[in-house]
């Protein structure tokens, strides 16, 4: 929680059951919504969950967001950038409205930083954001990737 709490919004407390009950039902209806697809990212080998990643609509009908987290004990070992890369390809494979894909950070958040550009990413804008979590300057970065390419 102390590594999630610095960038994301959503772990500023330490979650309920309940909460977490309220996660897993929203998540299975935007699921069946075709609204956004979240997943846990798990060890094959042990079972351990290793983190969480998830393709989103954006406002864009024809451009999607990846998301992405993943334990402190397993950062910087590719896990983020193999699931990124797998919903890259649900994306361009199983979704017939996606044409681009972006990921957002914060500008401090240099391991997730160094994500999008393995994947083929290229830097497309910084934007201001909301200061929302400990980490977070106000001060974002866009990735993006054409899938046409």
């Amino acid at each position: 929680m102390a590594e999630l709490e610095q960038w994301m919004p959503w772990a500023q407390e330490a979650p309920t059951v309940d909460g977490l009950r309220e996660v897993l039902r929203q998540g299975e209806l935007d699921f069946q919504a075709d609204r956004a697809w979240q997943y846990a990212i798990v060890d094959g080998a042990s079972g351990e969950i290793l983190g969480a990643a998830g393709l989103h609509r954006t406002e864009e009908p024809d451009t999607f967001e990846i998301g992405y987290w993943v334990r402190t004990s397993r950062t910087g070992r590719g896990v983020a950038t193999l699931a990124a890369r797998a919903l890259i390809g649900a994306a361009s494979t199983c979704v017939d409205a996606a044409r681009q894909i972006v990921i957002r950070m914060d500008q401090a958040n240099l391991a997730s930083a160094a994500v999008p550009p393995k994947l083929g990413f290229t830097l497309a804008a910084s934007e201001d954001r909301e200061i929302a979590a400990r980490g977070h300057t106000g001060r974002g970065y866009v990735w993006g990737l054409d899938l046409a390419e």
